[in-house]
Formats: C-alpha cells, structure tokens, sequence
C-alpha cells in the first residue's frame, strides 16, 4: 500500500511539471493538461484543489514578467465575461455528473486543435459566437479548471503577440482562480490531506514555470503556435481514457 501511495505521488509530481513547463510556455494549457494525471492518481476533489493553486501561482509569476504586456482592454472585457461563466461552471460541478460533459468538451478541444494543425482556412466566428465561447470557456474552468484551450479560439483571433497573449491570461487566471481558491476554502475542501498533496507538487510548480519560461524565449512564433495546437490534441485525447 504505502508503494501504491509513493508510486502515485510520484507520477502526479512528474505530471505536475511537465504541466507548468506548458504553462510557463503559453500561460494557458497548464491546468489542462494536469488534470487527468492528477484526477487519475488523486481523485476528482483534490486535483482540482491541487491544480487551481497551481494556476495561481504559475499565472502570478508569468504575470510578474509580463505585466506591462497586458492588452488591457481585452483583459477587462475577457475577466467579466468569464466570470458569470465560471459562478456558473462551480455551481453545475455540484448538481450534474462531470463524466459526460467531460467528454463533450475533450472532443471539441480535439476538433479545434487539429482544425488549426491541418486545415490553414480561418473559422468564421463573428463577435457574438466569440463571446459565446467565452463564456463556455469560463464554465469549464468553474467545472474543471481547465477553460484555457476554449479562451485560447478568441485569443488567436484578437491577439497577434505572444507575450501579451501570456500576459493577459495571467492576469485573467489570477483572478478567476483565486476566486475558485476562496470558493473551495469557504467549502471546506482544504482537507489536510489535500493540503499535502499539493505541497507535494509545489516543486513542479516552480521549476516547470522557469523552464517554460526559457522555451518562450527560444521559440519562434510559427513553433510556438505548433506546440499549443499539438499539446491542446494530447490534452483532449488524454480526458477520453
């Protein structure tokens, strides 16, 4: 028993960075990508637990780096819209069964990603199915904590730089996660135990963040682009097991 217990803190661990190295590299697809392996080794409540402090604290130190990126306009506009989608999102995680509408969302998210890694023409979304999207986008993070890869549609249509796209979804993360942080200590979820775990993959957090960091520097446009569509089709076959 205790080698099942250690096995699992250790693959959630190595799952927790190679999430943030994604996240210190887009600013998005982090908490995505750390919720199956997460859900898998330590259960629905505490992954989500764990992986929204993640968020915070990896959006907190991009958003150090890159504040004076932000498109603040969009930021304000983004913040209000996916804020009535994520009251929405918590709400909804407590009166319908997850499982389905899990695997909804990870067949959309594999659609779109490889829409973009194999189909050039553009998706003829107008302002209005934009929003929409928004809002869907915050009711998976209020379900999930994983509405990046649905934000991520109108960010590439409203933003051309990738410092200022990491910028403003940090700041976006900073408050919608800390939203969800106050919601689940008010809730009684910061048990102990998932108090631990989360203290477990607090090294991921940090060093995952640095490395991702170096890899924005390096990488072109053009790549960088290719590695957020490619990871967002891993991400959404990942919720199918």
């Amino acid at each position: 028993m205790e080698e099942i217990f250690l096995s699992n803190n250790i693959f959630f661990s190595i799952g927790i960075l190679i999430a943030n190295i994604i996240q210190g590299l887009t600013g998005f697809a982090g908490s995505l990508l750390a919720m199956p392996p997460s859900i898998h080794f330590q259960g629905l409540e505490t992954a989500k637990v764990a992986v929204n402090t993640y968020g915070l604290i990896s959006s907190l130190i991009i958003f150090s780096k890159h504040y004076k990126e932000i498109n603040w306009k969009e930021a304000k506009k983004l913040l209000s819209l996916m804020s009535i989608g994520l009251i929405a999102g918590i709400y909804l995680s407590t009166v319908v069964a997850s499982i389905l509408l899990l695997k909804i969302y990870a067949g959309f998210i594999i659609l779109i990603a490889f829409k973009e890694m194999f189909y050039k023409g553009d998706l003829d979304f107008n302002d209005t199915v934009l929003i929409g999207i928004v809002l869907l986008a915050g009711l998976f993070q209020g379900m999930f904590v994983s509405g990046g890869p649905l934000l991520i549609i109108y960010i590439a249509k409203k933003f051309h730089e990738k410092n200022q796209i990491r910028g403003t979804l940090c700041f976006i993360w900073i408050f919608l996660n800390g939203y969800m942080m106050l919601n689940q200590y008010l809730t009684g979820q910061f048990t102990q135990h998932n108090i631990i775990v989360t203290l477990l993959g607090l090294p991921g957090v940090f060093l995952g963040v640095a490395i991702g960091g170096y890899l924005a520097k390096i990488l072109s446009k053009e790549k960088f682009l290719k590695i957020v569509y490619v990871l967002l089709s891993i991400s959404g076959m990942s919720l199918l097991v």
